[in-house]
């Protein structure tokens, strides 16, 4: 573009300054260069000039009387202006719609993107048994896990009650007796407070909301988390879990835990949406090029039958 209006400005510009210079009526010899006279005596001022008149501002006082200049006026009018903004306005245009069609791929990839994040959070607001993104192998592990941990859990208590009632047949008991009937007694419970948790859930994976009393009552956490804690205290041999200048990160642990979650499930989103995308690019590619091809057969075929449309096609081309 740049080199086009180069072109014609110093073309034209020369053109006009090398007629108009050697007029003397016009450009007389004794002319002071510091007066208003016609811009196309001086070599410089004519290239501007002409510039201007490219970008439209027309005059064509400089070139009245001068059969010669006129006609070189209106050429530079036509060429210079008319064709020159014609395609200005067609490499414009076309910038205008690509950038259209780039605006239209963002935009079209930010809904995509917002798709893929409104389902993966979808996803995690309301959990299944079984996750449906994962592999078919992945889900039959976890079920599969699940089963075989219910079943320790119901033999374990199968045997924990075999071991009570044959406890309860001996008569001398003594107190290493009862502090093993105690500790099994909390494994027992703790067994069943296993096969509830498998059931009903815990945490941000309870599947029965109106069934947390089961494992919140009072009763289990005097009977059961209480002693769990004093024992697990005994044996790390510290006061408490947590000293008195450790503060839990309970949150950071759980945002971190939603962030992967939240990034895997929209990575599985946009790889899916991304490998539809494509096939269908390539089916319209592959339908397009089908329909150029029968276009082509049928082009053919009409030429076979009228020569008329033949020579047609021979003056198109």
């Amino acid at each position: 573009m740049l080199l086009i209006l180069a072109v014609v400005t110093f073309a034209f510009g020369d053109m006009f300054y090398t007629i108009i210079k050697r007029d003397f009526t016009i450009c007389p010899p004794d002319e002071n260069p510091d007066d208003d006279g016609n811009p196309y005596c001086q070599h410089g001022l004519s290239y501007l000039d002409m510039f201007t008149q490219i970008l439209g501002q027309f005059g064509y006082g400089s070139f009245l009387g001068h059969p010669l200049l006129v006609t070189l006026f209106i050429l530079m009018t036509i060429f210079g202006a008319v064709i020159f903004l014609n395609i200005l306005i067609a490499v414009v245009s076309d910038s205008y719609g690509k950038s259209c069609d780039n605006a239209a791929r963002l935009f079209g990839r930010a809904r995509i993107l917002a798709v893929a994040k409104i389902n993966a959070l979808e996803g995690i607001m309301q959990p299944k048994l079984l996750n449906r993104g994962d592999v078919p192998t992945v889900r039959v592990g976890k079920l599969l896990f699940k089963l075989l941990s219910l079943a320790g859990c119901v033999f374990t208590l199968y045997e924990l009650t075999v071991f009570f009632s044959y406890i309860r047949g001996e008569e001398s008991i003594t107190t290493a007796e009862v502090f093993a009937d105690i500790v099994l007694i909390l494994f027992f419970c703790g067994a069943v407070i296993l096969v509830l948790i498998m059931i009903v859930g815990w945490g941000e994976n309870l599947r029965f909301p109106q069934m947390r009393w089961i494992l919140n009552n009072p009763i289990i956490v005097w009977i059961f988390w209480k002693p769990m804690v004093f024992l697990v205290f005994l044996v790390m041999g510290r006061s408490t879990v947590i000293k008195p200048d450790e503060t839990p990160d309970v949150w950071s642990t759980k945002i971190k835990q939603i962030n992967k979650t939240v990034t895997k499930s929209v990575e599985r989103s946009e790889d899916k949406l991304v490998r539809i995308i494509a096939s269908l690019e390539n089916r319209l590619k592959e339908s397009e090029k089908q329909r150029a091809e029968e276009m082509e057969m049928f082009k053919s075929y009409l030429a076979s039958q009228d020569p008329h449309f033949k020579d047609y096609e021979k003056k198109r081309n």
